[in-house]
């Protein structure tokens, strides 16, 4: 067992059953939220916004919890390592002028943290396995994103049928296949931070698009 491992802050009961209580909020509230499949053309705009916001809420707070854990998982200096500079990780910022557009990048950034969330949650299993309750909340996470992701895709179905939407590589690219156990602390905190960030300026991008796209969707539904 290497220094770090022993280090791990699983040191004390009360601590690992706090994580164990926060999976299992995890997994009720999640059950509640998220749907086995979706299908866009037979979704309600306003139910489908409704059931996306709850859903990137929850996700919301449940990051920045997760994030919690994972920093009092890595002992000392976290704060430290969480502002290290790093190449080729996604960024959090929703970008583009349009709504269509900026929809398009809360997708396409969902789907590009993917690759990077499974590496982080194999190398927390790597730290300590089998049982890592930091490993098994990302797991969970991957889910959730997969499931947002879906969602905000029938938004841009709804507003541009035919949009093409890019696809990220399976595996992330540009990071280093063997990182040292300080790399792999900093890049781990640095994807759930930015993802954290990523949701919060998801919520408030779905804020606006009730009126946006529902309402003038259902006019023109009256219409017809």
């Amino acid at each position: 067992m290497n220094c770090h491992v022993s280090n791990m802050i699983w040191l004390s009961q009360r601590s690992h059953t706090k994580f164990r209580i926060f999976l299992l909020i995890l997994f009720l509230i999640a059950v509640e939220l998220m749907q086995p499949t979706i299908s866009c053309r037979t979704q309600n705009c306003s139910h489908l916004l409704h059931r996306s916001l709850k859903l990137t809420k929850f996700m919301n707070w449940s990051s920045a919890e997760l994030l919690k854990i994972y920093k009092a998982s890595q002992g000392d200096s976290t704060d430290l390592i969480c502002d290290m500079k790093m190449d080729n990780v996604p960024v959090s910022t929703i970008s583009g002028q349009s709504l269509p557009a900026r929809i398009l990048s809360i997708y396409a950034h969902l789907k590009e943290f993917l690759p990077h969330m499974r590496t982080v949650m194999e190398q927390q299993k790597d730290l300590d396995p089998p049982t890592n309750p930091v490993a098994e909340g990302i797991n969970s996470m991957i889910t959730h994103v997969r499931h947002l992701a879906l969602r905000v895709y029938c938004f841009l179905q709804m507003l541009q049928p035919n949009i093409l939407t890019p696809e990220p590589a399976e595996r992330p690219t540009g990071i280093p296949p063997a990182q040292n156990i300080f790399q792999q602390k900093a890049y781990g905190c640095i994807i759930l931070s930015r993802l954290q960030e990523l949701l919060s300026q998801a919520v408030h991008e779905q804020k606006s698009i009730r009126s946006k796209i529902c309402r003038k969707r259902t006019k023109r539904l009256s219409l017809n």
